[in-house]
């Protein structure tokens, strides 16, 4: 599956049956797991800790989770093959692995059991990584590049048929100098389109626009509407033959300014709703009550952060079995609290914005920007 906002939900709205699902994310970085043998130890421990967790669970659960590190273990040793993949997410239920998650960035090596998968470091790759697009575009040439989750691939590569010289030697003669420009315009327009087609088959965060400063600057007024509403900055000069490693760094670059950018803006937001109940809400509390009223527009997490609590037999979440039990018996507990608001919010189709410590929400675990 890719990873994007709807293959997520999708994810998380699979039908809770009576068997558990099993959710394995695995570092396959070549960098740090040099060989095969590496990364498949780290696993070993994963699953090891997998099966531990599921000696609590009634005979036919338990069962069902054995089978899922089996399972597991096989469809990475037999049918995973590394290439360059840094990062590995596997779901399994009742023994059979129905969904694999692979991006060329390094995850967390993490392993749950729950009713649902366990999606938080997917929200972590979605919210640090945009689908950006790079056109390289030349009077008669131009390249089309897609980065996403630390991967570059050429989309397309276009060529004109632009003329470069008169015959007779020079550019001189006006007529000719005007079929140049219509064949450039033309070149343009086709490449306008291609990129056009791309955003709408797989809409992108960022459009970059790189090539020669004038073919750049004029291409960039000639783009549809819906290309510049995602213009990234001005065209950047790069050459046609741009190496790979150069053009990595570049996206590299521009995705963390747009990742800077928007939790900028969504921090300045939750600082100016300070105070106003209506507008935001902080600590696990406000943010529980906000998440049953429906009314998370933003929700704000530091990674790791767990809190237990309980879900009463009408959905609502509650700190405390005697608040959810007002709610409706029976109740069940919960893991990690914190964990259901994350599912919650993607249910709700919520922006979900994960941060690595609490400096950045002035100590709270969680935060939210309100709807309404």
């Amino acid at each position: 599956m890719d990873v994007t906002a709807a293959e997520i939900r999708q994810l998380v709205d699979r039908p809770v049956t009576e068997h558990l699902v099993t959710s394995v994310y695995l570092n396959t970085d070549g960098a740090r797991y040099p060989k095969a043998a590496d990364y498949e130890a780290r696993l070993d421990g994963l699953l090891r800790e997998v099966r531990r967790a599921a000696d609590e669970l009634p005979e036919g659960q338990l069962a069902g989770v054995h089978a899922d590190a089996d399972a597991i273990s096989k469809w990475v040793r037999g049918e995973f093959d590394r290439d360059d993949v840094r990062g590995l997410g596997l779901f399994s239920s009742n023994g059979q692995v129905f969904q694999t998650v692979t991006v060329a960035v390094g995850v967390r090596n993490v392993a749950r059991i729950n009713t649902r998968p366990y999606v938080v470091p997917l929200e972590a790759l979605l919210g640090r990584h945009h689908h950006i697009a790079l056109a390289l575009i030349e009077r008669d040439r131009a390249r089309i590049f897609r980065y996403q989750l630390g991967h570059v691939e050429e989309w397309q590569g276009l060529a004109s048929d632009v003329h470069k010289h008169h015959e007779q030697g020079g550019w001189s003669q006006a007529r000719f100098q005007r079929n140049i420009a219509h064949e450039v315009l033309h070149h343009m327009k086709d490449t306008d389109e291609v990129l056009l087609k791309l955003h709408e088959d797989h809409p992108v965060d960022a459009l970059v626009v790189a090539g020669p400063p004038v073919e750049a600057a004029g291409f960039t007024k000639r783009l549809h509407p819906y290309l510049k509403g995602v213009l990234h900055g001005d065209p950047i000069s790069l050459p046609l033959n741009v190496d790979a490693d150069e053009l990595k760094a570049r996206l590299r670059a521009i995705e963390q300014q747009l990742v800077s950018s928007r939790r900028s803006q969504l921090l300045q937001r939750l600082a100016a709703a300070a105070g106003q109940a209506e507008k935001a809400a902080r600590g696990v509390r406000e943010v529980v009550e906000a998440v049953n009223e429906k009314r998370v527009g933003v929700l704000f997490v530091v990674e790791g952060a767990g809190v237990p609590g309980y879900r009463a037999a009408t959905g609502t979440l509650a700190l405390s079995r005697e608040e959810a039990a007002a709610y409706g018996e029976p109740v069940r507990p919960v893991a990690d609290v914190i964990d259901e608001l994350i599912e919650e919010a993607v249910r709700a189709d919520a922006h979900i914005e994960l941060f690595r410590d609490e400096v950045r929400l002035d100590g709270h675990p969680v935060a939210a920007l309100l709807r309404f």
